[in-house]
Parts: structure tokens; C-alpha cells; sequence
């Protein structure tokens, strides 16, 4: 039985390093609806997003829930997740569930645009 050079197994070694994120300042820039445009600065653990009074980031529409979206940091990240609204979450203009924020990405909630920033 003849081996190929397919056959062999070569010995090797792999180290995989995983490169930590530096911790930046998260905002957002509201560009649509009532109050823009203002910055948000994101830096608690977890922020409601709706029209109730006790929301951190008010958004005062009838199309808005009152406890309309979440935004939890994981890590470095922040993640916005539905909470069962009427009207949803779009990101980047698809309607979402949960996901983790990019530079960049644009959420729309009722009738309020805003860009998610790592400062």
C-alpha cells in the first residue's frame, strides 16, 4: 500500500490570540424626530429606549412602546434588542430582534433615526 503525499500528517502548533477592543465612549446622534439633533452618551449597562417617563432615551411618539427597545453592553459592545414592540427595531433599515452595534449602523425606533458612534 503506497502513501501519498496527501496521507502524512504534519505536526504543528497554533496559538490563537484574540485581540481586546479598547474601550471607547458609545453615543448615539439622533438625526430624526423630536429633540434632534442631540447626542447621547451610552454609558450604563443597560438603557431603555421608549416613551415611558422612565426611560433613559425618550422618545416621545404614539408610535413608540413604552419600553420599546433595550441597549445591554456585552464587553466592549452594545447590543439593542426589541422588546416585543408594535412598530419594531430597524437596523441599517431591516427589522431586527437583537444585534450587536457597529460604527455606523443607523436604528430607527418610531419616528426617531439615530447613528451609533464609538467615540
Amino acid at each position: 500500500m503506497s502513501t501519498s503525499r496527501f496521507d502524512a500528517t504534519i505536526a504543528t502548533k497554533m496559538i490563537v490570540l484574540r485581540r481586546e477592543r479598547e474601550l471607547r465612549q458609545h453615543f448615539f446622534e439622533q438625526f430624526e424626530g423630536e429633540s434632534s439633533p442631540r447626542r447621547i452618551v451610552l454609558d450604563a449597562d443597560e438603557t431603555i429606549i421608549g416613551r415611558a417617563d422612565n426611560a433613559a432615551i425618550l422618545i416621545p411618539s404614539k408610535r413608540a412602546s413604552r419600553h420599546h427597545a433595550t441597549l445591554t453592553r456585552r464587553g466592549t459592545d452594545f447590543v439593542v434588542q426589541d422588546n416585543d414592540s408594535h412598530n419594531g427595531v430597524f437596523l441599517n433599515g431591516v427589522k431586527i430582534y437583537s444585534a450587536i452595534l457597529r460604527d455606523g449602523d443607523i436604528i430607527q425606533i418610531a419616528d426617531c433615526a439615530f447613528v451609533y458612534r464609538e467615540g
